[in-house]
């Protein structure tokens, strides 16, 4: 198990290290970072502390842990307020004392303006006093039923532990002899040397260390409290192991095992730490930057929805204003009769029942009559059209054209509150780095980024669909009359389009790489298909009108007139990774073969089959290794296997090796 914490054993040298260190220096800069790891809100400290003659040091110290960084974190943008609270009173101040609190993991640094306590223990705790040991202010308020860490008490130890570099030989004689457990359970427990280093007192005593600890004989005893006193005056030699930093070399471990030794114990640590914290940190801030991602991007999503939803009724509106136009004298003959009738006397039963039996354009248009909204829905042409019969036919075409002017006005609204949105998105930082804290901001993305997309082999820009929204959005708002539209003949099938602005005629190669592509990502990949037939039309062929009576769902369509088949179309698609030295990027893309072989410089080829996408999106990333060259190794390594995995049909499949 990897070590995560600092000892005792490891502050009782680190402590005289710091004393050589940081004596007589001037705390300059205090930083605070407030972190959630693992559901848990930790707290995370930094000192600039300058020592004339020897220059500045960071001083590093969180819940677990202490020592001097090379690691500068950058400054947070908004200063906790213990930060401010500790600048207020130590900033400035002189580094008078550093010392443990006997054998526990306790450090006080005594400044000439108050004396600050770090608990590195449980909860861990920062506790600022004044000279007389009167708590100022803790960073948190505790209490236990032998004490209380809280403002204007005297601050108290928590109850002592043995410090076996203290004990006499007769007290620790005597305690070894109550315990009948293993004596490195008892070393590093009752002792608190933990199990690491229980384990090389055990060693270096030639011990067995699941000896009995009440059956330890004087000898045995006396060869253990010896070698506990002589660590005392070890030379300090700081090891880095595979899982574990001492401040010095342990007998117990293997020398094959040994990653690196360093000058002083705080390099040790600090490598050895900020090198493990810097993945957990950053594993968990891109959670958080992911989960912030995702809440935009649902906000994004609601909003198209709604865009497309006012969009809709805009359209519907209008439409319907000139159709109450367009069937002016209908209309105004329906308002009349209506009118009429009820004027005279009739009841709402006598009228409809007079509606439906006469034999008139205007009884025909009639299919609804809502006596107590007093309206009247009428079939004009192929729409239906709710009308006011307390109103004229000018003014229930005004009103339908004023709802239009409504939904666009609403439409306006939603753009700008879109734009608003897409920026807060691009705002987000794709990764942060504990250790370099780069900010890396997403580029403004092209409209067509939103979807699959694929340059042809002979460039011509080819957009798919990922779901129903995006394949109603593709079709609604970015096709245009030259472009083309693909279709598998399956049941769930991304909608394709050749770009294309008239100019140049879209190319057979153009035309089988879009085929290729949507057979690709349709449901015919996940129900294992070897083949499956795509048919192609031109725009005005796509229409949102369903026959009468029926329904289309969202990101369904109509296709009328002829098509253009391309049957039994083969299950395959390239994945691999483009790299452009000049622009210094390197980036993921997919595509059919062809199309891969002329923008790709490395790709692997997939069909459908049941490696799991994370096994397959590895497998392809090592295939691509192996062709490449040292050089682009580097920056290919670098990639996630997610950014591979995301291109992978229906999250499964399996390598056509001869595709490579």
């Amino acid at each position: 198990m990897e070590k995560s914490e600092i000892t005792s054993l490891d502050l009782r040298f680190l402590v005289k290290e710091l004393r050589t260190l940081l004596l007589n220096g001037f705390v300059r800069k205090i930083y605070q970072y407030e972190y959630t790891l693992e559901k848990k809100k930790t707290n995370q400290f930094m000192f600039e502390i300058f020592v004339p003659g020897k220059g500045a040091h960071w001083l590093y110290f969180d819940k677990r842990k202490m020592f001097i960084t090379t690691y500068k974190k950058p400054s947070p943008m908004t200063p906790p307020n213990f930060c401010l609270f500790l600048r207020k009173h130590m900033n400035n101040s002189k580094i008078i004392e550093i010392r443990q609190h006997e054998f526990d993991r306790i450090i006080e640094i005594r400044t000439s303006k108050n004396i600050m306590i770090v608990e590195l223990f449980s909860d861990g705790n920062v506790i600022l006093c004044d000279d007389q040991y009167n708590i100022i202010m803790p960073l948190y308020v505790q209490r236990w039923k032998d004490r209380a860490v809280k403002p204007k008490i005297q601050y108290k130890y928590p109850p002592a532990k043995i410090n076996p570099f203290a004990v006499n030989f007769d007290y620790f004689r005597e305690f070894l002899s109550k315990f009948d457990k293993k004596i490195i359970a008892v070393l590093a427990s009752g002792f608190g040397l933990g199990p690491d280093y229980a384990r090389e007192v055990c060693t270096i005593s030639n011990i067995p260390e699941d000896t009995i600890s009440e059956r330890l004989g004087i000898n045995l005893s006396i060869a253990i409290f010896n070698n506990i006193r002589n660590i005392d005056n070890f030379s300090v030699s700081p090891t880095i192991y595979e899982g574990f930093v001492s401040p010095f070399p342990l007998q117990s471990m293997s020398e094959s095992s040994i990653k690196k030794q360093t000058a002083l114990f705080s390099e040790s640590l600090d490598e050895f730490f900020s090198e493990q914290q810097i993945q957990v940190v950053e594993k968990e801030e891109v959670k958080v930057v992911e989960e912030h991602k995702e809440k935009i991007e649902k906000i994004i999503e609601h909003q198209e929805k709604s865009l497309e939803k006012w969009e809709d009724k805009k359209v519907e509106k209008r439409t319907k204003a000139d159709i109450i136009y367009s069937h002016y004298g209908t209309v105004e003959s329906v308002i009349e009769a209506l009118n009429k009738a009820k004027t005279s006397g009739l009841s709402w039963n006598e009228i409809k029942s007079r509606a439906s039996s006469e034999d008139t354009p205007e009884a025909g248009a009639i299919k609804e009559i809502k006596e107590h909204e007093g309206t009247v829905v009428l079939q004009l042409g192929e729409e239906e059209v709710e009308i006011d019969f307390t109103k004229s036919v000018e003014e229930n075409a005004a009103d339908y054209y004023e709802g239009s002017k409504q939904a666009k006005r609403k439409i306006e609204g939603v753009q700008v509150a879109m734009e608003e949105t897409t920026q807060k998105l691009e705002e987000v930082p794709e990764i942060t780095e504990l250790a370099k804290p780069v900010k890396v901001v997403k580029k403004r993305q092209k409209w067509f980024e939103k979807f699959r997309w694929f340059n042809s082999s002979d460039d011509f820009m080819i957009v798919g669909g990922k779901d129903a929204t995006s394949n109603e959005v593709l079709v609604r708002k970015h096709t245009e009359p030259n472009d083309m539209v693909f279709h598998s003949d399956i049941h769930g099938s991304p909608f394709v389009v050749i770009k294309s602005s008239g100019e140049t005629e879209i190319t057979d190669y153009a035309r089988k790489e879009a085929a290729e592509f949507c057979a690709a990502y349709s449901k015919a990949w996940t129900t294992g298909l070897a083949t499956v037939d795509v048919y192609g039309v031109k725009p005005d062929q796509v229409s949102k009108q369903p026959p009468t009576g029926e329904y289309l769902p969202k990101g369904s369509f109509m296709i009328y007139g002829q098509r253009e088949w391309f049957r039994d179309v083969e299950l395959k698609v390239s994945i691999g990774v483009k790299i452009s030295r000049e622009e210094e990027t390197v980036e993921v893309i997919s595509g059919p073969v062809m199309a891969l072989r002329k923008h790709a410089k490395y790709f692997v080829t997939i069909k459908p089959g049941d490696t799991s996408g994370a096994d397959l999106a590895r497998e392809i990333k090592n295939k691509i290794l192996i062709k490449a060259t040292p050089e682009d190794k580097i920056v290919i390594e670098k990639l996630p296997i997610d950014e591979f995995q995301r291109f992978i049909p229906g999250g499964k499949g399996e390598v056509i090796e001869y595709g490579v």
